[in-house]
Parts: C-alpha cells; structure tokens; sequence
C-alpha cells in the first residue's frame, strides 16, 4: 500500500492469484474491524509513556454509492448516509499527537459503524428524547473516556475536538487530573450567573492580546488571502445546564475557560466574515500565554484532516476500493488509516529535531538495515551529511527520502509523501532480502 500509493485491489494485486487472496483476507471471518483496532491502540499504548499528549477525534464518512453493480444493497455492514441514495460507513479515530511537537503517535480509540436500513430519521426515532449513550453523539464521549484507558501511561492527555463535540455531559465526565479538553464551542450557551449569553460575554472583554496570521486564499474565492491580526479575549464561566439535559444527577452548571480567537474588524473582508475561534477548555487560563497555548494546540486540529485526506482523494484513494463487501471494506479502511498516518509520520519527521524516536514507524530490523544504508547515501560534504542524532525519525526520515531520491541539501524542496513513498518501497525489499540471509547464514 505504501509502495503504491493506494488500496485499490485491482491496483495493489500483481495479478489475479494477488487480487484473490487480497479479497479472502479480508473477507476472513477471523480479520475484524476491532481486532484490528485492538492492535494499532495497543501499540499505541506503549508509544505515550511519559508523554504529554493530544487526543484529536473527528467523524469522516466513505460513500460507496456508486458501487451498487457488486456491492449488495442489504449488506448488514453498510448503511444508508445523509444523502438519499448513497450507502457506506462512518470512521471516528481518536489520533494521538504529541503535545510538544505535533508528531503523530497512533490511535487511542477508533470507532467504525453504519447506520442501518429503515431506521427512520431523528424525528421518527424520538432521537432527542434517547438515553445519551443511544446517540451516535456518544462517540464523542466515548473516545475520550476509552482514551483515558488506553493511554494510561501517559503524562496527560487533551480531548480536541470540533464543534461538534460541544456537549455539555462531556465536560462534566471527562476531565480529571490527567484529562483535560478544548473545545470548539458550537453553540451560544446560557450562563449561570448572568443574563448575558457566552458569546456576548466574550465581546465585552477587552483584548489581553493579538497575534499576526497569515491566511490562505482558496480556490472557491471564499476566502481572500491575506496578512491579518488575530485579537485574544478570554474568560471563565460557568456553562449552565441545558434544559435537554434530563439527567438530574449531572450539575446544574459546568466552569470551563471561554477563549475567543477573532480578526480584528478593521482587517476584515467587507465581503467576507472575519476569522472566528471560540474554545471551551477545562484548563485555567491566567494569561495571554496560556490562551496562546490553548490556541496553538486546538490548531494541531489540522492533522486528523490531513489524515482523512491520504486515506481518501489526496493519498490511497478509498473510497475507490472495489473490495466486494461491507465487513471487507472496513477491514480494509483500518490497514489503510494505519498505511495513512505511516505516510504522515515521514513527511513531519524530515524536520522533526525534538530527537522523535523512529520506533513509532519503524521495526528494529529496519533501523538495522536504515543504519547499514547511511553511508551510501551520504555525500563527501557536510552538506550531504545526516546532521540528525542516529535513532530519530528525523534521522530515519533523511535516509528513506535519499532512498526516494532525494539529493540530501537542504537548500532543495523537502521530500513529500511520493519520494517518502519510493523509499520505502526500497527499505522494505531490502529489509526482506536482510531477513532472508539473516535465516540463510543461522
């Protein structure tokens, strides 16, 4: 999958002997989603001790609607999704980022599911009046309570999430004293103690502060590019209950940290709104640096997305799968969101000089093997040196984009997930044909 840049069968398979027994692991009975799972969070596990790390989780959807000719429209593992007509399945991964550097890690927590035919819509199903765990919104809650499982090792852990996962009952179950959260508020709440909304609340701050961004135009020309200054309030709250909450054991209202991140008005388009963040974080806040900081690690947010991008359009194509049934296409969506964060692992680890250990992506039989390779790959000059300490992901990232044929200055443009790709397609024939002499010559 690496070597080739996708998981399309057709594409992945030498021939049809390949296309077969690609198809029959798959669809093996003892292959599961969960199994799969059970093993990317356990190794996980041991990757975070010590660590202070972030919890990012976000809901991504395959569509597979255009597949009716062999998929089978009853298939148990596949469901109906928002659009009339299309069918597939929904992924919701907790990745696991280090706090200091933003290197992935893994996974803490993956949920894969669909919805089921004739299920009605939320008005058919009193979906509002349901027990909590019931919802499907409960994924948000139950990624960072199995997190806290999981990643028991680590020093502490931040939930991350977007608006989606403003729900009161999580900010009253989650944290503890190596759990935190932020946030992206989704809704303007009422306030315990005051007649004035959050929102209004935060507006009436004075700014403690502002830093300059620098914001990309899209092609869409939704949004002008340009250099603007972000202003900084915040404030602590106290979020009052919802009248929806039913649960007369949870708290009438919840404290929480208010931090608004919003373009200055005189920077702002007259055709467009301004840059707007509005975090809700159970960390205190007692400066302008700690509000920076809930600011930058909420912006870490942009990894999970780079993630669902390798494994759809932007990298391994998915959703092009041609796998012949539902239990098989998720097994195969998990090797591929493993194949993914592998592919995003190398690219962040070419700069990565916090000294990352390459034990998160590679095997000790590789490094062996990366180590034996270093000397053909360094030039004569210090500028064709491998300047990173030997170990790091750094260090083994340098050596894969030579093997991918990368020329090794740093005045160059940096190696992407192509030439990553290319090298190690070499690393993993060599390290086969190391294996191989390895047992010839015991």
């Amino acid at each position: 999958m690496i070597e080739k840049n996708t998981i399309i069968l057709n594409q992945l398979a030498g021939g049809r002997s390949d296309l077969v027994g690609f198809s029959r692991f798959l669809n093996n009975d003892k292959i599961t989603p969960e199994k799969l799972i059970e093993s990317a969070i356990e190794r996980c596990g041991q990757l975070v001790d010590g660590r202070n790390v972030l919890v990012i989780n976000d809901t991504t959807d395959f569509n597979f609607g255009d597949h009716y000719n062999y998929l089978d429209a009853g298939d148990e593992h596949l469901g109906p999704m928002c659009n009339e007509g299309e069918m597939g399945f929904y992924l919701h991964p907790g990745l696991v980022v280090d706090a200091e550097d933003g290197m992935g890690l893994g996974f803490s927590y993956v949920k894969i599911w669909n919805r089921k035919h004739g299920k009605g819509n939320k008005h058919d199903r009193n979906y509002f009046q349901l027990p909590l765990k019931e919802k499907e919104s409960y994924r948000w809650i139950e990624c960072g309570m199995e997190s806290k499982k999981s990643l028991s090792k680590a020093k502490h852990l931040t939930i991350i999430a977007d608006r989606e996962s403003d729900i009161y009952q999580e900010f009253v179950m989650l944290p503890d004293d190596k759990t935190d959260l932020i946030i992206r508020s989704c809704q303007n709440r009422c306030l315990e103690d005051s007649d004035t909304k959050l929102y209004e609340t935060l507006s009436e701050m004075p700014s403690y502060g502002d830093y300059r961004l620098k914001v990309r135009g899209n092609l869409k020309g939704e949004r002008e590019a340009r250099d603007t200054v972000i202003e900084v309030r915040y404030k602590r709250v106290r979020i009052k209950k919802p009248s929806t909450v039913k649960d007369k054991s949870l708290p009438d209202y919840t404290e929480v940290y208010a931090v608004e991140a919003k373009e200055r008005s005189d920077l702002t388009p007259s055709t467009g709104k301004p840059i707007c963040w509005r975090l809700l974080t159970t960390y205190s806040i007692d400066q302008i640096e700690d509000a920076l900081k809930i600011i930058q690690w909420y912006g870490r947010r942009w990894q999970i997305e780079l993630l669902f991008g390798t494994l759809k359009s932007k990298g391994l194509n998915f959703e092009a799968s041609e796998v012949e049934s539902g239990s098989g296409l998720k097994n195969l969506c998990i090797i591929g969101l493993q194949v993914a964060l592998k592919i995003n692992q190398l690219s962040q680890g070419r700069d990565n000089e916090r000294e990352q250990s390459a034990a998160i992506s590679f095997t000790t039989e590789q490094m062996v093997v990366l180590k034996a390779l270093l000397g053909q790959y360094e030039g004569k000059t210090e500028k064709q040196k491998n300047h990173y300490k030997e170990g790091t992901l750094a260090w083994a990232a340098w050596v894969i984009a030579r093997m991918g044929g990368w020329k090794g200055y740093a005045s160059e443009s940096k190696p992407g997930n192509k030439t990553m790709r290319i090298g190690l397609m070499k690393l993993e024939n060599i390290s086969l044909g190391w294996k191989l002499a390895q047992k010839i010559c015991a």
